[in-house]
């Protein structure tokens, strides 16, 4: 009789139901965490712990190795304690163990999913409602952890992004620098572990407008703008360079290298250029470090201070931009970028900035919206959409900051200039204001939409139905903030909403730039109301201070009164 022989072993797809993936098992543990699972690869129980030690490393049992690597956290899951106190680790994202020899093929796509980078609360409240009505998964990307020690509204802490709806949130550790590369490599390890598809990144602030096309590259997206263009959507220089190969008006400029500052009156004498002259940091935002100056001195000055710094998104400077000082009124013209819109990219709304030079600095007191269809504004219109098309934006919302003149005779705004292009949503809630303004308008919706290349709805006409204003309210004293009268901006008739930047104790000072405002406050109603509301509201503020010695940079005098 021949030897028996045993049957090969049956599939274990065939005869068992699928096991979780290690990485479901560690991301997504039971409830016991010793309960036993089946390995993978064959009959053996081990408990979870030692399963879970397995994938993880010595590297990342080590507390000091820990809190070097990156870090999720997860709605339902947060890296804080219930009483509120926050734990030492975020959750590290799991590594994995694939046999290519075996290899199990994925489940299919649960999950569209969409990334924000940089985001600030109150828009991203906005972009989360609507990415949720599209079924998508939200997930931040903080590329600078926050600490909670600025305002959480502009520099939300993990903590803080969970609280209003983001479903996950991802951040390299504490002072560690961001690596895009590595960023890009950590989401499509979360895109695979939890079967998510991303179909867009949305930048939300200026620092993340050239990171978010090479993110969305580096994830496969082809729902990108041109990458051969993202730093001409980011240096000030760069994007002369590429408006004015377009064929469109730019001021005269220079860049200028030197330590000293030695080569601004070389610059300004080539260029032919008269004082004022503007000085500026080439990859600046909030207006900060943007200097007009009226002489030789002031010009030599600010330009070796800029070449010596850091510029305010962290990043060394390398250079100072020299430009030329344009006269007429300041517009921020609003638009959206897709290919499924008439023209490719269409103006949504239209604000007058009205500003005052302060200290060699030209300083908001407020900005009011103006119809984007009447005929006086037609060349403003033209104008920025060319600017974007000559910086590639073709996805997502973008803003052009120019200056015009007004031609009496004809009526209209005349001879536009660029400032600047930002390929993302516009500061000072503009797009809040916009959405409750003009009729059947969904800013944050169409914002999405275009980013994950789906068609997008536009309302038949973008003329407001009320006018919305900013009003910018300045403390105008220097010292220590002790009090504050005026404050109460629920009073004016046209009110809509406000934000106080200083608290008490924190220091305060006449603003320079968008930061350093003591409030913002919005507002509502027909044109001459929102003016006068907007007028009561900065001059009825007052303040109380404890006066303190200046910052060793600053050359802003003490005053006592307002």
């Amino acid at each position: 009789m021949s030897p028996a022989v045993n049957p090969p072993p049956s599939s274990p797809a065939r005869t068992h139901a699928r096991h979780p993936s290690l990485s479901e098992l560690v991301l997504n543990p039971p409830a016991e965490a010793s309960t036993p699972i089946s390995n993978m690869n064959d009959d053996t129980i081990i408990p979870l712990i030692e399963h879970h030690d397995a994938l993880m490393g010595a590297e990342f049992k080590n507390p000091e190795s820990i809190s070097k690597q990156p870090t999720l956290a997860t709605l339902g899951d947060t890296p804080f304690a219930n009483d509120g106190d926050q734990v030492e680790h975020h959750r590290v994202v799991a590594t994995e163990f694939v046999d290519p020899v075996a290899f199990e093929a994925p489940e299919p796509i649960l999950q569209n999913a969409l990334v924000l980078l940089d985001p600030r609360i109150p828009d991203c409240i906005h972009l989360i409602e609507a990415g949720k009505k599209r079924g998508l998964m939200i997930m931040a990307v903080v590329p600078k952890p926050s600490d909670g020690s600025r305002l959480v509204e502009y520099y939300p802490t993990a903590e803080a992004l969970l609280e209003v709806g983001m479903h996950q949130v991802y951040e390299p550790p504490m002072g560690s620098k961001f690596d895009i590369v590595e960023c890009a490599a950590m989401l499509k390890t979360i895109e695979a572990q939890q079967n998510l598809r991303f179909l867009g990144v949305v930048p939300c602030r200026e620092s993340s407008v050239d990171f978010s096309d090479i993110l969305g590259a580096l994830l496969g997206l082809s729902v990108v703008n041109d990458l051969g263009l993202a730093n001409a959507r980011r240096d000030k220089g760069l994007m002369k360079v590429a408006v004015a190969n377009a064929g469109l008006r730019v001021a005269k400029y220079a860049r200028l290298t030197q330590r000293d500052g030695s080569d601004a009156l070389k610059a300004i004498d080539e260029l032919e250029l008269k004082y004022p002259v503007v000085v500026k940091t080439p990859r600046g935002m909030s207006t900060m470090d943007v200097f007009i100056c009226n002489s030789e001195e002031e010009a030599v000055k600010h330009t070796a201070d800029i070449v010596r710094s850091v510029g305010p998104d962290g990043r060394r400077t390398q250079y100072a931009l020299l430009e030329e000082f344009i006269g007429g009124e300041e517009f921020a013209i609003n638009l959206l970028a897709s290919p499924t819109t008439p023209r490719g990219v269409q103006v949504t709304d239209i604000w007058l900035y009205h500003k005052v030079n302060t200290e060699g600095t030209m300083v908001n007191t407020f900005q009011e919206m103006v119809d984007p269809h009447d005929r006086a504004f037609s060349s403003l219109v033209q104008y920025a959409e060319g600017v974007c098309r000559a910086v590639g934006i073709k996805y997502g919302m973008a803003h052009v900051e120019l200056k015009a003149e007004f031609d009496e005779e004809r009526e209209k705004w005349v001879n536009p200039i660029m400032i600047e292009v930002g390929a993302r949503l516009a500061g000072g809630r503009k797009a809040i204001m916009a959405k409750q303004t003009i009729p059947n308008w969904q800013p944050f919706d169409a914002m999405v939409d275009a980013h994950c290349g789906f068609p997008v709805r536009m309302p038949p006409s973008f003329k407001p139905a009320k006018i919305a204003v900013q009003a910018y309210v300045s403390a105008d004293k220097n010292g220590i903030l002790k009090s504050m009268r005026g404050d109460d901006f629920e009073r004016l008739p046209t009110y809509d909403s406000h934000i106080i930047l200083k608290n008490v104790g924190e220091r305060v000072q006449p603003a320079k730039d968008l930061m350093s405002f003591a409030a913002y406050v919005w507002l509502i109603g027909d044109a001459q109301d929102v003016r006068r509301d907007a007028n009561k509201a900065r001059d009825e503020f007052f303040v109380e201070v404890e006066l303190a010695p200046l910052d060793e940079t600053s050359s802003i005098a003490l005053s006592d009164t307002k």
